[in-house]
């Protein structure tokens, strides 16, 4: 993907939608595309998220329930372990990938960034659009 089309669909997902357009071009600037095969182990159970990962098409799964399209937000921010064994699923799923090193670095270089993490907080998992 280019840096433009990382942009679009980085602008299409919560909390990525409240950024400006230059803020959106460093978080472009970061962000890589991967995916994952039909059913691959995205998290095993017990670890921590080590990067964040925005889903682009296909689905994640956990214990048989769909997960929202932005994960690890609320691991890497705390250090806590993911929800458990985390797989992709029977079609697999393209997702774009942040490291934790550059999370850490957007939440300091984009205050609307932050902001959006902050008012989400108060909802609920289910309305957020990321775990």
């Amino acid at each position: 993907m280019s840096p433009v089309e990382i942009m679009f669909a980085l602008q299409g997902r919560a909390p990525f939608d409240s950024l400006t357009d230059g803020e959106l071009e460093i978080a472009a600037a970061v962000t890589t595309e991967r995916r994952f095969s039909a059913k691959a182990l995205v998290l095993g159970p017990g670890e921590p998220f080590q990067r964040l990962l925005i889903q682009l098409d296909g689905t994640w799964l956990a214990q048989d329930e769909e997960l929202p399209q932005v994960l690890g937000i609320e691991s890497l921010l705390s250090g806590v372990e993911g929800p458990g064994e985390i797989r992709a699923g029977d079609d697999g799923v393209r997702c774009l990938v942040i490291s934790r090193g550059h999370f850490f670095t957007l939440i300091n270089e984009c205050p609307a960034l932050l902001l959006s993490l902050l008012t989400s907080a108060d909802q609920p998992r289910s309305q957020r659009g990321f775990l």
